[in-house]
């Protein structure tokens, strides 16, 4: 199914999500307070960098000891082998927070000097209440502090565009109008004289607010939120394309490249607060270290600055990893075991069930991996710069009978290694995919891996070692290797997996030559090859085991030297059942976030065998129905579980009931999706939408299969919604009767005869393609398109587009990847629907 985020049973309902190192704290507030992790945070936000009364510190240790100082820590000078500052970890700790300022001098300097330290300790990430500070950053502010600090670079890098574009300016406006609209909100739900929630400071975990009736209305702030946070993307792609046009020196890809770093150097909140620091006290920081000792009082984190008469150049923005309060309290053992969990989620979130089997097989190395990317020597001090730079070379050769599931765990595998890296580690990092099918004479795949001499040639060789980094890229990033459908072992076999292994072998070692049984590799061959790069993760899938001599063939290059064979069976039986009650507690847990407690749901339906996709389309569709009868139900609290049964009846015509605090549908099935048995719809959109085709189309027409796609396509269930026809003007109707609807775009008569569907590897990068031209209304956006298919071949051109896995060109990765969420296809089909299509289809009319 769709490898992108979970759907959502509505935009609005969706808030928090885990992002970083988020994890909740057992100090949650009650369903009506203001969160006070969201108060501080956005306090923190709205605080000034504290510098000294000289002003800035530019690259001098000194005077930023002087500010640390100043603020209540304890510091002290390390000379060799390098001058830096050491702040002592026992003094960052928070006294009193309930402070204001008076109207005397000295109170104002002392509730500077308050403030200007919870500022400190949360950038250090030492806040007594970080977790929550940072949950509260991910989950409803950081889009909008993202989206104020693009309008401010806009302003920097395209002047003339500004001056030049009414519309750009407006847009510029309105957007920082969004990116205020938190605090503007607060401003008027809370006295001007508040200044700060209160920590508790006699021990106990209950946090209060400086005016102890502050309240406000939980439901009311995550749809304000949710709504705010959902419509950053496409305020985004609307700045983009207005700047271009106002300026045609403005490159589209500069200024991706410019929110993309945004959305790093500010993916927490200790990070935004890190970026004010450096910025207001013009200072640049190499790395910071945290050294542990088994004496409290000598732990530390240590600050290097960039020295100009030893450094040999200017280091890239500094920026700390998600997981600094996890690294300073644990250590990168906890941060490792926690990116293992984060990967696991997110496999699932992607559509595949690991069992515990499989995650047993995976987790060991895994561990290893993750664990030499962040500490390179577990003896010394953790370093807690955001990078991820592996050492442990990950490898694995998955086999086992076709349909086990091999494909479908590759296919997840690099988006959920992606993201926990990024959560964790390195939210820059990339991990970009390339894959090879060996199953093919060797004639062939010894072209195909041919080594030539520059690297602009279509050699796989040379598009794995560009894939690792590419001109847009500031560090270099990770390659996930799919080498799909190993042969057997078979002698006189073309292909065989002998023969197979030794010419891969070879070719990554930098060697052209034949493998010869004993051989030393040139001296200068490492030079040419890629063996001892770590950052290469190489994945075999085959229906037939590794065979000693081809382990051993494969294990005399690094990359290889840990290759771990892993039998892989298909989900059925109770590992079906669990996995079926598993990703429908995911989804229902991601609607609604702020539960805390994990939801109870029975699942007493028919699982099937074989192919999950079907399956993890049901659940996607039972978890919308569970989602919406919970919110009718008002049963989702801070401090409740959503309690939910689901059964399908055996009998003729088999109705599945789904209850949910006291709220109960009946469902029928349809052309694989279930529709409730009494019509309703769950989106006002949907409404206009049929009322505005029945007008066109006839009153006499039912259109309330179509009316049931259309509400999984707005609540993003389906992913994308694909409606069928072989009646022209019937599809264009329905394509519009979308595309009027509130915050949806239109891209009306495209022929796949005639026009791109995306870009080929030697495009240039500006040929008008139809992934393009989705993808510049922003991620995630609603956007209705008519295809129309003339013959065959126009089906066969639209199949990737339509499927409900992400769209990805020769050079992109998951994040630049075009994922269906938010995607509605209009498809007219002259003559007759192909199979393929028809597995593709949403609803056929």
């Amino acid at each position: 199914m769709e490898a992108a985020e979970l759907p959502t049973a509505s935009k609005k309902a969706r808030i928090l999500k885990n992002n970083g190192d988020t994890e909740t704290s057992e100090t949650c507030e009650s369903s009506v307070d203001l969160p006070t992790g969201f108060l501080r945070c956005l306090a923190l936000l709205q605080t000034a960098a504290p510098t000294t009364r000289a002003g800035k510190v530019s690259d001098d240790f000194n005077r930023t000891r002087t500010i640390f100082e100043a603020h209540g820590f304890r510091t002290s000078v390390i000379h060799s082998p390098r001058s830096a500052l050491s702040i002592y970890k026992d003094s960052c700790h928070l006294v009193d927070l309930d402070k204001t300022p008076a109207s005397n001098g000295t109170k104002q300097e002392e509730y500077a000097s308050t403030s200007g330290k919870e500022f400190l300790v949360t950038m250090l990430g030492m806040h007594p209440y970080q977790n929550d500070i940072e949950k509260w950053y991910a989950a409803s502010i950081k889009n909008m502090h993202y989206l104020g600090n693009f309008c401010s670079k806009i302003r920097v890098l395209c002047p003339d565009a500004v001056s030049q574009s009414i519309e750009l300016k407006s847009a510029l406006e309105k957007c920082e109008s969004v990116s205020r609209s938190i605090t503007v909100t607060m401003e008027k739900e809370i006295n001007s004289d508040y200044i700060y929630p209160k920590v508790a400071t006699n021990g106990s975990n209950k946090m209060s607010n400086t005016k102890s009736d502050v309240k406000w209305s939980k439901e009311s702030l995550i749809q304000t939120l949710s709504v705010l946070a959902d419509s950053v993307p496409e305020h985004v792609a609307e700045l983009v394309q207005l700047a271009i046009q106002a300026d045609p020196r403005i490159r589209k890809e500069q200024l991706d490249r410019e929110y993309e770093r945004i959305e790093y150097q500010h993916s927490t909140c200790a990070n935004a607060l890190m970026q004010r620091f450096l910025d207001e006290n013009d200072c640049t920081i190499k790395d910071v270290y945290f050294k542990r000792s088994h004496l409290p009082k000598y732990e530390r984190i240590t600050v290097y600055f960039y020295d100009p008469g030893i450094d040999f150049a200017r280091p890239p923005r500094f920026t700390f990893l998600p997981a600094l309060r996890r690294g300073i309290d644990d250590g990168p053992e906890a941060i490792a075991e926690a990116m293992i969990e984060s990967f696991w989620r997110n496999v699932l979130r992607h559509g595949y069930f690991a069992t515990t089997e499989v995650r047993n097989d995976f987790t060991d190395d895994l561990r290893k991996f993750f664990l030499s990317g962040i500490a390179h020597d577990l003896t010394t001090s953790l370093k807690l710069n955001a990078r991820f730079t592996p050492e442990y070379a990950l490898s694995f050769y998955i086999h086992g009978q076709a349909g086990a599931g091999k494909s479908a765990f590759v296919r997840s595998f690099s988006p959920a290694l992606n993201e926990a890296i990024g959560q964790h580690a390195d939210p820059e990092i990339l991990v970009r995919f390339v894959k090879q099918n060996l199953n093919k004479p060797r004639k062939d795949i010894e072209l195909e891996l041919d080594l030539r001499p520059n690297n602009n040639d279509l050699s796989v060789m040379s598009i794995i070692q560009g894939r690792r980094m590419t001109m847009s890229q500031s560090k270099p990033g990770l390659v996930v290797i799919d080498l799909e459908e190993m042969p057997s072992n078979t002698s006189g076999s073309d292909p065989n997996q002998l023969e197979t292994t030794q010419l891969i072998s070879q070719r990554f070692s930098g060697r052209k030559s034949a493998f010869k049984e004993e051989d030393i590799a040139p001296r200068n061959s490492a030079k040419r090859g890629i063996s001892g790069d770590a950052s290469l993760i190489t994945l075999f899938t085959s229906n037939y085991e590794l065979e000693k001599p081809c382990a051993e063939a494969l294990q005399r290059l690094d990359m290889f030297v840990n290759i771990k064979c892993i039998h892989m069976t298909a989900v059925s039986g109770s590992d079906r059942v669990d996995f079926s009650r598993a990703y429908v507690n995911e989804i229902v847990q991601n609607f609604f976030s702020e539960v805390k407690q994990v939801s109870e749901i029975t699942l007493n339906i028919p699982v099937g065998e074989g192919d999950i996709r079907p399956l993890v389309r049901r659940l996607r569709m039972i978890s919308f129905y569970i989602c919406t009868l919970a919110t009718a139900a008002k049963t989702v609290t801070m401090a409740s579980s959503i309690v939910a049964s689901v059964t399908q009846d055996d009998e003729p015509p088999g109705l599945t009931t789904i209850s949910v605090g006291g709220e109960t549908m009946e469902l029928h099935g349809s052309f694989d999706n279930l529709f409730p048995v009494i019509p309703k719809l769950f989106d006002n959109r949907v409404g206009r939408a049929v009322d505005g085709l029945s007008r066109i189309w006839g009153d006499s027409t039912n259109f309330s299969e179509l009316a049931q796609i259309m509400d999984f396509y707005f609540a993003k269930i389906l992913a994308p919604a694909v409606v069928v026809s072989q009646n022209e003007m019937l599809i264009r109707y329905i394509v519009t009767s979308v595309a009027v609807q509130e915050n949806v775009h239109h891209i009306p008569g495209v022929d796949p005869a005639e026009y791109k569907m995306m870009r080929s590897l030697y495009d240039p990068t500006n040929t008008p393609n139809l992934r393009d031209d989705i993808l510049k209304f922003g991620r995630g956006a609603y956007v209705a398109i008519e295809l129309k298919c003339k013959d065959g071949d126009g089906q066969y051109c639209i199949r990737e587009i339509i499927e409900d896995s992400p769209s990805m060109t020769a050079f992109s990765s998951s994040k630049s990847a075009l994922y269906k969420s938010g995607l509605f296809f209009g498809v007219y089909v002259d003559g007759e629907i192909t199979p393929e299509l028809r597995s593709r289809a949403s609803l056929i009319l």
